[in-house]
């Protein structure tokens, strides 16, 4: 029997695999919790490329080369990846809980600028927290084989 006599298998493109790799964590999360989450992105990505920056200008003697540029936008992207598992994890945090419980006492515009303030905080705090939490809190979910979401999304 010759080599011509039989058909190999279609080679996986590199792009096919890596595409398929970064839909793997997304298994986790329930289908409407990820996309209600996209429209947070809008907020986080520019404020945490500005707070990466700061961050990295303020600890490092800093005069710009593409090497800086590269790991800013690199923690960017890291960041809106796992930002939706980063923001479960804040949720259930410590942190989370005792600032989204609070009690406000004063005006209703006072009360509403407080409350508004501390959910964009909260969301920019999971999106620059994301490179860090977010692997945690996929692991968690991996580990206990369980899917992320609202509990509105599971009524």
């Amino acid at each position: 029997m010759s080599k011509n006599d039989y058909v190999k298998p279609p080679k996986n493109s590199v792009f096919k695999n890596a595409a398929g790799a970064l839909k793997g964590p997304y298994s986790y999360l329930h289908p409407d919790y990820w996309k209600r989450k996209l429209i947070h992105l809008v907020l986080v990505v520019p404020a945490v490329l500005f707070i990466y920056t700061l961050l990295y200008a303020l600890t490092i003697p800093w005069t710009p080369t593409i090497i800086d540029t590269i790991v800013i936008i690199s923690l960017t992207i890291l960041s809106a990846y796992f930002y939706p598992f980063s923001l479960w994890w804040y949720k259930q945090s410590f942190t989370g809980t005792t600032l989204n419980d609070m009690f406000y006492v004063g005006t209703v515009s006072g009360v509403l600028f407080r409350k508004m303030g501390i959910l964009i905080f909260g969301i920019i705090l999971a999106g620059v927290l994301a490179p860090i939490t977010g692997p945690l809190a996929l692991r968690k979910c991996r580990k206990k084989n369980m899917i992320i979401g609202d509990a509105c999304d599971f009524e």
